[in-house]
Formats: C-alpha cells, sequence, structure tokens
C-alpha cells in the first residue's frame, strides 16, 4: 500500500471512529472494543501500529499488556499509527486529556508494541468499562470500520 492509500485508509478510520465518539459516548466505555477492531484492520493492511493505554496512577509502572489492560486503573485504551510522519492516535482523545487536566488524577501513557487484536479483545471483555456506552453500537462500529477496509481492498485490486 502506497503511503498515500495508507493515509487516506487512516483518515477514514479517524472519521469514524470520531463519529461514535461525538454520537455514541464511544471514549465512555468503547474504546478497547474500538482499539480492536482498529488493531485487526490495520494488521489486515499491513500497517503497524501501537496499542496505547492511558493509566491511573494505581498501575502506572505496570509494563505487561496483559496485566495493565486486566488492571483497574485503565482509563483509556488506543491505537497509534504513523500518519503523515507522526506519531497519530486514532480518534480525537482531547476529551481523555481533558479529564485529567480537570480532575487532576495521574495518569501516564503507556505505548505497546506487537499486541495482536485477540489480546485486545480479550481486555475488553474482561473488564467492567463506563457503563455510557451502549454496547449495541458494537456491531454498528464492526460494520462501519469493516465498510472502510472492504473500500480500500477493492481499491487495490
Amino acid at each position: 500500500m502506497n503511503i498515500f492509500m495508507k493515509n487516506h485508509f487512516i483518515e477514514e478510520l479517524n472519521r469514524v471512529i470520531n463519529h461514535y465518539a461525538c454520537n455514541s459516548n464511544l471514549f465512555n466505555g468503547g474504546c478497547c472494543y474500538s482499539a480492536y477492531l482498529l488493531a485487526k484492520y490495520l494488521n489486515k493492511m499491513g500497517i503497524s501500529y501501537k496499542t496505547v493505554i492511558f493509566q491511573y496512577n494505581d498501575i502506572l509502572n505496570e509494563t505487561d499488556f496483559n496485566n495493565a489492560i486486566n488492571g483497574r486503573g485503565v482509563s483509556h485504551v488506543a491505537i497509534e499509527v504513523t500518519y503523515k510522519f507522526k506519531k497519530m492516535l486514532i480518534g480525537n482523545c482531547e476529551g481523555i486529556y481533558n479529564y485529567f487536566k480537570n480532575t487532576g488524577e495521574e495518569f501516564k501513557i503507556r505505548k505497546y508494541k506487537n499486541i495482536n487484536p485477540e489480546e485486545i479483545l480479550e481486555g475488553y471483555r474482561n473488564n467492567d468499562w463506563n457503563w455510557k456506552y451502549d454496547t449495541h453500537c458494537n456491531g454498528p462500529l464492526s460494520r462501519d470500520i469493516k465498510k472502510v477496509y472492504l473500500k480500500f481492498t477493492e481499491i487495490q485490486r
């Protein structure tokens, strides 16, 4: 995949995630599921990524992904990619940063390489996430992300 197509693919994924973040409280309980979907389709497209966890102070020093994702100190899970030669989180995380700024709580951002999508999904299934997110949105979110993927695989043919 050439750099133009890669960047356009990332832009489309970002657009879908931001739509759900604004309209369905995705970043209030569904961030880990969206990270799973993003990792799944980035992986299929051969695009490298890092799994990013915003951690509360009670697990600040946890370096093992599986321990961190199953800990009680996870505030946000995101996917980082290289976009236009810069590191970028997919989805607007301004609300997450503002939350920590407004509460004054200490947090740390940890980046993990080589975390497969299934590990992220397992973390989603094994945690109690924020109730504000309606999990009935998982199906439509999955379909919308898959549509982006199919559009780009069709273009590549």
